[in-house]
């Protein structure tokens, strides 16, 4: 049987190495006519895949590729970075990196020996190796993508080849990911065509279908509850946890999900997929002077009304530099442009922290005339993910939040957080939201049931811990349970009052050590406490106590971490040197684990 050949992009043609790579697999899958039944071709390239993950989603998606790109004829193995020493990524042949960023720029924990030894001075040169990466990150932080990039460059700064360019990815992360496999499918196929002097199997090449419409075809699965098809779960209860008197408003609340395909463990977080305010939807259209029935095409949406884009798929209650970039170009504006050059990134993100698309409709109206702006210069609408403050072992079909209510005044606008002004003011008890479970395997309570843990929890970094206490209680462990909870006055923002104290007098929760900041007028954290609780944390740190930290990335979790070290060094009688290196050692033991965010 004759077999078509599949046209090749050479490597002088007049493109970039990831527009010629889309290219090749957009003509293998205009020529390529594999027969159905046709054997697997030989393995064609040793790939390893490697991923750092903070909340598990750099490892779903390694596994996807490791497993696509099996499928297409390639070897691949599958590690943690955290498990890659720098010497052995020198001796590998082919890395792909899936590497996300957390906290201001900082690599996820369980990679941050990695990272460390990746910038030493002396880390092996890495000549041997070509590589890709794919970076994962927010686009709502300062750093995009920051461990990422570094990590690329300085793969390149030690000889390593890039098979193609970095792909960087906000919390959306599908277009950019098929993006990604794509054109890596490509490159992957035109060095198993270079090496062999042939055309590559049409197997290893990315097809047009899947580089342009991914899933067209597909063979369809039973749907289960996730991101993509969540649960509509009713609202059971909704308790506030904070008094009238307090100055925030902090709920508890209960989803109902006997119905669901679900599973959670204790560690786990819910997502909630969001709407936006109808009132600041119909304020925004009317400043852009759009009918609310006017057509708009979102990627692997479709067409919808401009209504229903800015209600459920685009977020404009938060301004962007593209959003900021776009309405300079367009307005000329002296004020606007001189907040882009990359020296006044400070006062760029001090203007966009409290204003939204709004402001600048306002500001600057009639500037926007198509609809196709708005999707342009919008980011897409992405679910909030609340740590899980339920236990399935206690709490059967429920699944538990601890949702602080974000509201605020702004430029003359009231103003407040997307999903939790949904759950306080926009949806009642009985009602239904959709609801998925997002996996967080690397903070679980200890395997063995008689470790001792530390859980370092202030404010809504209650949740987990909550979750940690009920599930031990119903599992029967007779380890000890140490709670170091932090808030603003014990009078009105004890979260949980009364169940903890409960815990503590029964013993089942060993030690409760709260820091009220505002009920004195020193004011105190959890990290003072753990200062003064030095002593006896270093002793249980010695008997192999799990330490846990949950809550705010950008202060609380570095103070506490600073804490830690302090207490090593003074209690453990090390130098600094050799307090990190215990440090680093409870990482690689998993005795230190952060839900930060």
């Amino acid at each position: 049987m004759t077999t078509a050949t599949v046209p090749f992009i050479p490597d002088n043609a007049p493109f970039s190495t990831e527009q010629r790579a889309w290219l090749n697999g957009f003509l293998a899958g205009l020529f390529s006519q594999a027969p159905a039944q046709q054997p697997a071709p030989s393995p064609a390239l040793s790939l390893t895949v490697l991923y750092a993950t903070q909340g598990g989603t750099a490892e779903r998606l390694a596994k996807k590729v490791a497993k696509e790109l099996k499928a297409k004829g390639h070897t691949t193995e599958l590690f943690s970075l955290e498990d890659m020493p720098p010497a052995t990524l020198a001796d590998k042949e082919h890395a792909l990196i899936l590497a996300s960023t957390y906290g201001e720029g900082d690599p996820p924990d369980a990679c941050r020996r990695f990272a460390d030894a990746m910038s030493a001075p002396d880390a092996p040169r890495m000549e041997k190796l070509r590589y890709s990466v794919f970076a994962l990150g927010d686009h709502s932080y300062e750093h995009f993508c920051k461990f990422g990039v570094d990590l690329d460059e300085r793969l390149a700064a030690l000889g390593a080849e890039r098979l193609m360019p970095r792909v960087e990815s906000g919390v959306d992360v599908d277009a950019p990911f098929d993006q990604w496999k794509s054109s890596l499918s490509s490159r992957l196929a035109e060095r198993v065509a270079g090496s062999s002097g042939k055309s590559a199997p049409a197997s290893m090449v990315a097809t047009a279908t899947s580089a342009v419409a991914p899933g067209v075809g597909a063979a369809k699965i039973e749907p289960l509850h996730t991101r993509d098809h969540p649960f509509l779960a009713p609202l059971r209860a909704r308790t506030p946890l904070t008094s009238g008197h307090s100055s925030k408003v902090t709920m508890h609340l209960a989803f109902d999900i006997e119905d669901a395909q679900i599973e959670y463990a204790a560690g786990d977080s819910c997502g909630v997929v969001p709407t936006n305010d109808p009132v600041l939807v119909a304020d925004i259209l009317e400043a852009l002077a759009f009918d609310a029935g006017a057509s708009i095409a979102l990627p692997k949406v479709g067409e919808v009304s401009m209504e229903q884009a800015l209600l459920h798929h685009l977020q404009p209650t938060r301004l962007t530099r593209k959003i900021v970039q776009a309405f300079a170009s367009k307005s000329g504006s002296k004020t606007l442009t001189a907040l882009l050059p990359a020296e006044q990134s400070a006062h760029l993100e001090s203007f966009m922290y409290d204003r939204g698309l709004i402001d600048l409709l306002l500001e600057y109206p009639g500037l926007i005339t198509e609809p196709a702006e708005i999707a342009a210069m919008l980011p897409r609408l992405s679910p909030r993910l609340y740590s899980i403050s339920s236990s399935p072992a206690a709490h059967g079909r429920e699944v538990h939040t601890t949702v602080a209510v974000v509201r605020y005044k702004a430029h003359g606008r009231e103003r407040g957080g997307i999903c939790s002004t949904l759950l306080a003011d926009r949806t009642g008890v009985g009602a239904r939201l959709p609801i998925y479970i997002q996996a967080n395997p690397k903070f679980r309570i200890p395997e063995n049931n008689h470790t001792p843990i530390i859980m370092v929890g202030p404010g809504t970094g209650i949740a987990p811990f909550r979750s940690f206490l009920y599930e031990r209680r119903a599992l029967g462990a007779s380890g000890k349970n140490w709670l170091f909870f932090g808030e603003r006055s014990a009078s009105t923002d004890f979260l949980y009052c009364e169940e903890l104290r409960a815990m503590a007098a029964d013993g089942h929760l060993t030690r409760l050590d709260t820091a009220f900041s505002r009920d004195q007028e020193h004011k105190i954290y959890v990290q003072d406490r753990m200062l003064e609780r030095g002593a006896e944390l270093w002793h249980w740190l010695g008997e192999g106590a799990v330490f846990y930290v949950c809550g705010d990335a950008s202060r609380m979790a570095k103070d506490v971490d600073a804490a830690l070290h302090t207490v090593v060094e003074q209690h453990g009688g090390m130098d600094r040197d050799a307090a990190r290196e215990y440090i680093s050692q409870l990482h690689d033991e998993h005795r230190y684990h952060r839900d930060v965010y």
